[in-house]
């Protein structure tokens, strides 16, 4: 379950506000391509064309066409509890944010990540986020008044979040210190500074194995001794050539083909490198760390990792 007391409500930068216009080039492309790939199909042609022109109506769909799928700071923050404070019109917004196994999952693996913290974090703590993003994972946590002197530290490449993170916690109250740094994940010069640190999404992003291990070392190096790295990974859909994990019997079907259609058919999705449970667990060993444990979601998508350095 997500922790947040009272209900947040953030602004976002133009970069996330787009218009029809800003988009024009995409949608022209995108049904040019359709045009060629579903020619012969004149019946899925229609009904892929009239989906795009759907997800132009609202801004949410708007950033998914402009960004091949790809969510930024305040995007993530919307799926999660954002949209919770607006009223939703698009019945395809609508049908998005309720029934795509993405989402769902993205959902619940900010809650398991929350539910991991609370275990975990302890008086005194310096606990980090990177890339923090909104840095909702920490900044809604919901901590017992017993445990005291926490910091938190947001890492992140992208300066601009930070003025985003710092709204969360002006309407959070958050009792707990904040320090923001610009830094790559991947050249983090640090030892031995952490208890704990959260990261979501860079391996998603990164197709390279090896980088991945090497983004793994550099948490373990910046861990305390027993210090907890609580990360993620994306599972292969059904479809593809590798076996999926995914919970296919607690899934509508109808809401699978809606997700891979968009993801896959229209907005041809690049960005998204999936990765097995047991992968990352041997990733993660690779990299050093011990007592790995996978926490997963309902629909076994996005499962979390909690793993403890020495």
């Amino acid at each position: 379950m997500i922790s947040s007391e009272a209900p947040v409500s953030a602004t976002h930068s133009s970069i996330d506000k787009l218009s029809k216009e800003h988009i024009h080039q995409e949608m022209q492309e995108i049904k040019a391509r359709l045009k060629s790939q579903f020619q012969s199909e004149p019946q899925k042609l229609q009904a892929f064309l009239q989906l795009l022109d759907e997800l132009s109506e609202f801004e949410f769909g708007r950033f998914l066409i402009k960004n091949k799928g790809a969510l930024s700071s305040y995007w993530t923050w919307y799926v999660i509890l954002g949209f919770a404070q607006r009223e939703i019109t698009s019945s395809l917004e609508k049908s998005i944010l309720e029934k795509s196994p993405a989402i769902l999952a993205t959902r619940e693996r900010f809650g398991i990540f929350q539910k991991l913290l609370k275990k975990h974090i302890t008086s005194n703590a310096l606990v980090c986020s990177i890339p923090c993003g909104s840095m909702a994972d920490l900044l809604t946590l919901d901590l017992s008044s017993a445990i005291q002197n926490v910091k938190f530290v947001g890492i992140d490449i992208d300066s601009t979040v930070f003025d985003f993170a710092k709204q969360i916690q002006q309407q959070t109250h958050n009792r707990f210190s904040c320090e923001f740094f610009v830094k790559d994940a991947w050249q983090l010069d640090q030892e031995d500074q952490y208890d704990i640190m959260t990261s979501n999404g860079l391996n998603i992003y990164e197709k390279d194995d090896e980088k991945v291990v090497a983004l793994y070392r550099t948490f373990y190096r910046a861990l305390k001794n027993k210090g907890k790295l609580i990360c993620s990974a994306f599972t292969h859909p059904p479809g593809g050539a590798e076996m999926t994990e995914w919970n296919l019997s607690a899934l509508n079907h109808e809401d699978i083909n809606l997700y891979l259609s968009i993801i896959k058919i229209i907005l041809q999705a690049t960005w998204a490198n999936f990765r097995s449970s047991e992968k990352t667990c041997a990733q993660l060993k690779t990299a050093g760390f011990t007592n790995i444990e996978v926490h997963w979601d309902h629909l076994r998508i996005f499962p979390s990792f909690c793993a403890t350095k020495g």
